[in-house]
């Protein structure tokens, strides 16, 4: 049972990059598939939670709203490759969705958009996570995927009920631009909480009091976190390129101000995770000179330790030869001699030391 496990991601792996008709769940989240329906114009909102099981879900769409399928866990495959085949997405659109090792693009193919994110985020363990979140726009009509749930969209709920900078009365893109907007500000998020966590260990190491162990996994868990960030910023920029050239982007009244405030959002995380890449650089020079520093001071005091023993060890011996004349050995006071004669040699060794300043 534990060689077939280890083998399920990998033959899923190789499935989802060869062209199929269906496409299967390359990922390790277990949750159960979620539908929920909200639709909305100037006048009206409606949430509606669907079943997987519908027969139909083309009947749901009503041409005078916008309708927002938000689909919450990849496991039901069928049902992510039916509804997108009924809605008239592409095959290989069911691969971008199922396929959460896919790369960060941004894809307009005139009537249709797509759109692949894998966001990184702090969860409650402090253990860097991400989540695969897919979004297919076409006509009036918004499908987001998220692999587990984790990137919460409740501000954007929020906005629509409270018809926040209008919403519901202007063009599909600006819900786009929420549903951006919800993403980036995680990912802001983490590169603010790894800049907070390396200033911290910057600080620890500059603090010659603090003597913390874990520094080394520290660093490496910050780096790893970057690492992440920088996995989605970076061609997220690139793409995000083919965002503000879209047609009814461009054309959409007010809507350009709004995706160049999304640019700027997305340049400040690169421009996060840059410093922070520059500042991890510059950790770990310092973390391996004050290790390179400790080390210099255990062995200066071991060196401090054996020098005073020097002379003793010396006196140990020449007083541990069996010599058949050594008046001190016979003496009545020769045992008190030695410890005189130790204790001064020890003394005036150390006061040696300390004029030259050896410590």
């Amino acid at each position: 049972m534990d060689i077939e496990n280890n083998l399920h991601t990998p033959v899923n792996h190789i499935i989802n990059h060869l062209f199929s008709d269906e496409y299967q769940y390359d990922g390790k989240s277990s949750i159960d598939t979620s539908v929920v329906l909200m639709q909305y114009n100037t006048n009206d909102l409606s949430f509606t939670k669907l079943s997987t099981e519908e027969n139909s879900y083309i009947d749901y769409i009503k041409p005078d709203r916008t309708n927002w399928f938000d689909i919450v866990g990849l496991t039901n495959t069928y049902f992510i490759n039916q509804l997108l085949k009924e809605l008239g997405f592409y095959e290989v659109d069911a691969k971008s969705v199922l396929t959460p090792c896919h790369a960060a693009k941004i894809d307009d193919y005139g009537k249709r958009l797509i759109i692949v994110i894998r966001p990184s985020y702090f969860e409650r363990n402090n253990i860097i996570a991400s989540e695969h979140i897919c979004i297919l726009l076409k006509g009036n009509t918004i499908l987001t995927f998220r692999e587990r749930g984790d990137i919460s969209f409740d501000h954007v709920i929020k906005s629509l009920r409270l018809n926040v900078m209008q919403i519901r009365q202007r063009h599909k893109g600006l819900l786009l631009a929420f549903i951006l907007n919800s993403i980036l500000s995680v990912m802001i998020g983490t590169a603010v909480r790894v800049e907070e966590m390396l200033a911290n260990i910057d600080r620890m190491l500059l603090e010659s009091s603090i003597n913390d162990n874990t520094i080394g996994k520290k660093i490496q868990h910050c780096s790893y976190a970057n690492l992440y960030l920088q996995k989605t910023a970076v061609p997220l920029k690139d793409e995000f390129n083919k965002l503000v050239k879209i047609k009814f982007i461009r054309e959409a009244e007010n809507l350009m101000p709004v995706y160049m405030e999304l640019y700027n959002q997305l340049d400040y995380i690169l421009l996060t995770s840059q410093n922070c890449r520059d500042l991890l650089t510059s950790l770990r020079d310092l973390y391996v000179s004050n290790n390179d520093l400790k080390t210099n001071t255990i062995m200066k005091r071991l060196t401090i330790v054996a020098t005073i023993f020097i002379p003793l060890s010396f006196l140990a011996g020449l007083w541990g030869m069996n010599f058949e004349f050594m008046p001190e050995v016979k003496w009545k006071y020769g045992y008190i001699f030695a410890w005189l004669i130790m204790g001064l040699t020890v003394f005036l060794t150390w006061r040696f030391m300390k004029r030259n300043k050896w410590f």
